[in-house]
């Protein structure tokens, strides 16, 4: 499916509160065609989740499932998940049965057939908009169950997604506000540790021999040397203090 063929209904935002109808399930004759030959950006939050459910170390994850390269707009690095070498497909499709990781999904397959966009103003106000997504070949649409937005997002298991994302987000708008245009490969080295190698980020960070440590707050240390969720928020926070802002203490703002 060309990407000319997809586009997002931008004259019909949705609220929470607002619906659409969609069901994606087996007897449709699209089902699982999404998963062949499609570009799936992968963010932080994908990655912990994926790895954590294959067990395995994010290091190896990365190296074996995804791809990455500096992104023409942003300047930072994007990952993207491999796909199979010949028919394309996901790495985890179990062809006759569906995907392999469907409760650990990323962000992105589980949010389809929406869009969610999000506008931070300069006193940190978000507003927070949906939008259908359509795509010619996808027949989820026809005789589709009626969802509010709120549902969705609830039945999906979105918000976790949504927040680590924001996250994300508000690292990208420090990185806009600070002028800082493509990073340098130390910067690059930086940005990929904390944001999506969150093992080899524990190693460096609570394990290594670091300062930063040794500033931070106690609690803090101990939350997240026990949560990786809360682990791979302050990295990302730990990102956007070392490369675009002058805060000397990420746990301030983290917690």
């Amino acid at each position: 499916m060309s990407e000319q063929e997809c586009y997002i209904d931008h004259e019909h935002p949705l609220l929470e509160e607002d619906s659409f109808c969609f069901s994606c399930t087996p007897e449709k004759e699209c089902f699982t065609a999404c998963c062949y030959d499609v570009n799936l950006v992968l963010m932080p939050y994908d990655v912990v989740r994926l790895k954590r459910r294959l067990n395995m170390r994010s290091d190896e994850f990365l190296k074996r499932y995804t791809s990455v390269h500096v992104g023409q707009g942003s300047g930072v690095p994007v990952l993207t998940m491999n796909m199979e070498r010949n028919s394309f497909k996901c790495l985890f499709l179990e062809e006759g049965k569906g995907c392999s990781v469907y409760e650990d999904r990323p962000g992105a397959c589980r949010t389809y057939p929406l869009a969610r966009m999000i506008h931070r103003s300069v006193d940190d106000q978000i507003t927070v908009r949906h939008y259908v997504v359509r795509e010619p070949d996808c027949r989820g649409f026809e005789a589709g169950a009626r969802h509010s937005v709120k549902e969705w997002i609830e039945h999906e298991g979105i918000a976790p997604y949504n927040a680590m994302n924001d996250i994300f987000s508000e690292l990208l708008q420090a990185k806009n506000e600070a002028g800082v245009g493509s990073l340098n490969a130390d910067q690059i080295e930086q940005f990929y540790l904390g944001c999506y190698n969150i093992d080899a980020f524990r190693d460096f960070f609570l394990n290594g021999p670091n300062l930063d440590r040794y500033m931070e707050d106690p609690q803090v240390i101990e939350r997240i040397s026990q949560n990786e969720d809360a682990l791979l928020e302050y990295a990302m926070r730990w990102v956007k203090k070392k490369l675009f802002s002058g805060c000397s203490c990420v746990g301030c703002k983290a917690f």
